[in-house]
């Protein structure tokens, strides 16, 4: 958990006004959105507290590389934004994409568009995804309290419906039989394992997990078994030793010693 010291009162009456403006740009018009975002980063600017925190988690980010891990397209081809799940690499990656957008290196409306048209309400589902996440984990830091949004508790009433149903699953199913979270999950592991790979100088091996990785992704849907065992330990055989975590994980995932 991140945790700040508040400083004297002006900085926190300006953590209070920064607060303020994130609740208005959570909860605003796409119309004004820019607008809000705009007013939100200025007062963040003028908050020597929340300058320092955020540069902290800027100095351990790096912003080429994290964007096109979370930046991708899934197994439909469809662009989606699959966020990190460390806390300051949240803080950074959402900092870096608020502040391109403000400077009009990312056209809001296409980056909506882009990685949340197929949502019921497109721009509620980036706040939620982007937005709500950076707030809180700031509001944890300096002990202001967090929001939370009708998708939060739908989030987790739908999750433990999942859950509980999952275990029925896994106990209605053969044991040699993968549930569909399990296809999903393993799909996203290599989705993961691809973009790892792509900072790394060619070679066979590598080529050949790129390669395993691709077929995943694009078998996954199929939800069989068989053949999503078979590139796991075609993948396993390829050795690559700089995704060997991400490997192990998806090993454990398919239950394969």
């Amino acid at each position: 958990m991140l945790e700040y010291q508040k400083g004297e009162t002006m900085e926190e009456n300006t953590l209070d006004e920064f607060f303020s403006a994130c609740d208005d740009f959570i909860n605003c018009k796409f119309l004004v959105a820019e607008y809000k975002l705009q007013r939100m980063l200025h007062i963040l600017a003028h908050n020597d507290e929340l300058c320092s925190l955020i540069g902290e988690c800027l100095e351990q980010f790096n912003r080429d590389r994290e964007f096109s891990k979370a930046f991708i397209q899934d197994g439909q081809g469809e662009f989606i934004c699959d966020m990190p799940t460390e806390e300051y690499k949240i803080i950074a990656f959402v900092f870096c994409t608020l502040v391109d957008i403000d400077n009009k290196k990312i056209d809001l409306v296409e980056f909506v568009k882009r990685f949340y048209g197929r949502e019921e309400n497109p721009f509620k589902a980036f706040i939620n995804q982007m937005v709500v996440p950076f707030r809180n984990l700031l509001a944890e830091a300096f002990g202001y309290s967090k929001v939370k949004t009708d998708e939060d508790e739908a989030d987790i009433a739908d999750e433990y419906e999942e859950d509980e149903q999952l275990e029925q699953d896994d106990e209605d199913e053969d044991d040699e039989e993968l549930s569909s979270d399990t296809f999903k999950r393993a799909q996203k592991i290599a989705v993961q394992i691809i973009s790892e790979l792509q900072y790394y100088n060619s070679s066979e091996n590598i080529n050949d997990a790129i390669i395993v990785c691709k077929a995943l992704v694009k078998t996954a849907d199929l939800r069989d078994s068989e053949i999503t065992y078979s590139l796991a330990l075609a993948l396993r055989a390829c050795k690559v030793k700089q995704v060997k975590f991400l490997v192990r994980e998806l090993l454990d995932l398919l239950n394969i010693d």
